[in-house]
């Protein structure tokens, strides 16, 4: 049965109130990533009344879940995520809100769709993106398994269909040395914040000869209790970021001899952990990519980017390893205005916020529609999918 942009779009039209009701409800109940209870309960109570299938909870996270709708036997498996967890103090100032709507609404217009063809579409409730990578958690829970495409789309201050992202590892690095009298007998301690400082004099010393993708930045959690004791404990968190996921690898492997190096020159000892899951960089579908622009320039888009955003680290990178995958951006200003501020979160709450959101739930709709319609491109998605994935190490099989 052929479906036209039309279609999708009187859906949409028609279930606009509710939508744009759920996402100012969560929007108003800002919760914290592994806190939320209101925002998942509410998402998985909308599915529900829409005729999802919904599972509550994921292995041992609660507040992730999935929600299912299948039609007919075959067919591709297309799985759209929500995120819907806030910031500290700011709320929704990434546009959560807006992100977890826009899954739903696209998920719902595929299943509402009077057509033919067989398919299976599932929006997959993601927790705590913001702390430990959600998706990565719901990866190794199986939650990607048998999808075919998997994609969401993200409010910023420009547009960027072809997203990039920096893969990145993240690191504590604890000097342990031994307590001395500053003054009396310093000869006898071993000063464990000597370690740190050389750990960030090494590092400095590495930016010379990284490539300008590359980003390592970093703190001092911990550097001693008082300047007349040598300090026996120092701690210093790094975040090692690059585009490339194998060149992440080497410096990251670079970082950890220095660390290492460090402790030797100040006469400590160094314990490294790796906070939460590492982050993989961005690999966008390049056939995806085009068929989402095509159903941009279909609905009339228009862009308001003035400004160009910066590149950050998202678990979609994580997600695109082991299914084809994109992560579009679409503008809500003209305006420089950078997400995880208060001025963000105030454009996230507004007229155009929601119809941006709508927006971005029919084109992933009717861009996943021409996926289903077709098995030329099911092949084409499919094959430049398993190409850039050849020699990844960092993929996990799917």
């Amino acid at each position: 049965m052929f479906v036209s942009k039309e279609q999708i779009d009187a859906i949409l039209e028609r279930e606009k109130e509710g939508l744009v009701a759920l996402s100012t409800y969560i929007q108003q109940n800002p919760e914290l990533g592994g806190e939320e209870y209101i925002s998942s309960k509410a998402l998985c109570d909308y599915l529900e009344e829409k005729g999802f299938t919904v599972q509550r909870g994921v292995g041992p996270f609660d507040t992730a879940f999935i929600a299912n709708k299948k039609k007919g036997e075959g067919g591709p498996h297309i799985a759209f995520c929500a995120e819907y967890d806030a910031l500290p103090d700011v709320g929704h100032a990434c546009g959560h809100h807006l992100i977890g709507v826009a899954s739903v609404a696209a998920g719902l217009a595929l299943a509402q769709l009077e057509a033919d063809e067989p398919f299976e579409v599932s929006v997959i409730g993601t927790h705590d993106e913001e702390g430990v990578g959600g998706k990565i958690d719901l990866i190794n829970e199986g939650a990607f398994k048998g999808v075919d495409v998997a994609m969401m789309f993200h409010p910023g201050y420009s547009t960027i269909i072809d997203v990039k992202s920096l893969a990145f590892h993240s690191y504590d690095f604890i000097f342990h040395g031994k307590n001395a009298h500053a003054a009396s007998e310093p000869w006898e301690g071993k000063n464990a914040l000597d370690g740190v400082i050389q750990l960030f004099n090494g590092v400095s010393a590495l930016r010379q000869h990284i490539k300008p993708d590359v980003r390592i930045h970093g703190i001092i959690k911990e550097g001693g209790k008082a300047t007349n004791i040598i300090p026996h404990r120092a701690v210093a968190e790094f975040c090692v970021r690059s585009i490339d996921n194998d060149y992440l690898e080497e410096i990251c492997a670079q970082v950890l001899d220095i660390a290492k190096g460090a402790a030797l020159m100040s006469g400590t000892e160094v314990e490294i952990n790796e906070i939460g899951h590492p982050y993989a960089a961005m690999v966008s579908n390049q056939t995806l990519v085009g068929l989402y622009q095509e159903s941009l320039d279909e609905f009339d888009y228009v862009d308001l980017s003035k400004h160009h955003e910066g590149m950050g680290s998202i678990d979609m990178g994580n997600v695109s390893l082991n299914v084809p995958s994109i992560h579009p951006v679409l503008s809500l200003t003209d305006q420089l205005v950078p997400g995880h501020t208060k001025e963000f979160a105030d454009m996230c709450n507004t007229p155009l916020a929601y119809d941006t959101m709508l927006l971005a739930g029919k084109t992933m709709a009717h861009t996943c529609w021409k996926v289903i319609q077709s098995k030329e491109l099911q092949q084409k998605i499919k094959e430049e999918f398993m190409k850039s994935m050849m020699g990844d190490r960092t993929r996990i099989p799917n």
